[in-house]
């Protein structure tokens, strides 16, 4: 009868384990739910310009962003989604570009296109499951500013997709969370970094470039060390060492150095454009041809985050989730 009873609540334990989630542990060991993209707890994307992968990748002007490529992963098949800018912005947090197809400011409409639009972003999703998300904005002058553009150009509301929303526009609570990108580095050393960081280096930083800045090749070497001091700051910080973390760095299109090329439900796109993916706990030297796009990259941080889909990282047929760049690789998965 003792035995009868000892196996008995044995395997009711054993049931009990094999029932119990995946969770993370509180020795930091990284959280996966066995199959597909891990969850994160942070994840900050660092948006450049106008630039193709041919010119970025090998390129030694900018040897810290290649550093990075060779030693965590690279999207060797990613692309935009189409031409100009403000478009692929939008679909970095919206999973579609609207209709539109020019720089106009956020509030107006061109050629029948309203430039605000009506419907829900990244940032709503972040909030209704309990996450946070700012926008980190270079030369914004101040948090919540709505004009256009500062500092001769080198901040453009062009590339702060988040006014494009009605939802945000109007917001004093949303509009706050849109700082000066300073307020990054205060961020990290208080350990206050939110679960998504959206990052975008003024137009001297981004390789785009104004009146007043450099050449073709300085602003190569100026994107390349702004990169390299964002990374090295968020690395540095606490919030890395704890749980699953990601830093991705992408940029918005080609500038026509390639016209056209896309996949993924954007065809023709915005251009053949480095991605690259760097994890605390993932893969190290990983080439991934798998073809991506800017809503492949919303589709990952929606699985990341376990949030749903909009517009077209709803299309699991054709825009696939970057999964071997954000697997947990050497750690424990209990």
């Amino acid at each position: 009868m003792r035995h009868k009873l000892l196996s008995t609540v044995v395997v009711a334990l054993t049931l009990m384990i094999i029932a119990i989630p995946a969770i993370a542990l509180a020795d930091g060991k990284p959280e996966s739910n066995g199959a597909g993209i891990p969850k994160y707890q942070h994840i900050f994307e660092i948006v450049m310009e106008n630039h193709s992968d041919e010119q970025i990748i090998g390129n030694a002007n900018a040897p810290k962003i290649n550093a990075l490529a060779r030693q965590y992963g690279l999207a060797t098949a990613s692309y935009g989604v189409t031409h100009p800018s403000e478009p692929n912005y939008v679909a970095l947090i919206g999973g579609s570009y609207f209709g539109i197809q020019d720089d106009n400011a956020y509030d107006q409409t061109t050629n029948g296109v309203n430039h605000t639009i009506d419907a829900p972003t990244l940032a709503q999703q972040l909030e209704g499951a309990g996450l946070t998300w700012k926008d980190y904005q270079q030369t914004m002058p101040s948090a919540g500013f709505k004009g256009y553009d500062f500092g001769n150009g080198l901040y453009k509301s062009k590339h702060n997709p988040f006014l494009n929303f009605a939802s945000m526009q109007n917001d004093p609570t949303e509009l706050a969370k849109m700082v000066p990108d300073t307020q990054l580095f205060v961020d990290l050393a208080t350990n206050n970094v939110p679960n998504f960081s959206f990052i975008v280096p003024d137009q001297c930083h981004d390789m785009h470039g104004v009146t007043g800045c450099t050449d073709s090749t300085g602003l190569i070497q100026m994107g390349d060390a702004y990169v390299n001091s964002v990374v090295t700051a968020i690395m540095a910080s606490r919030s890395w060492q704890q749980g699953n973390n990601a830093v991705v760095v992408t940029w918005d299109e080609d500038d026509f150095e390639a016209t056209n090329l896309g996949c993924c439900d954007a065809n023709p796109g915005g251009g053949h454009v480095a991605t690259i993916v760097i994890t605390n706990h993932g893969p190290r030297g990983l080439q991934d041809s798998t073809p991506y796009n800017h809503y492949s990259l919303l589709q990952t941080v929606e699985d990341a985050f376990r949030l749903g889909c909009l517009q077209n990282t709803c299309d699991a047929t054709n825009v696939k989730p970057m999964t071997p760049l954000f697997a947990i690789h050497g750690h424990r998965r209990d």
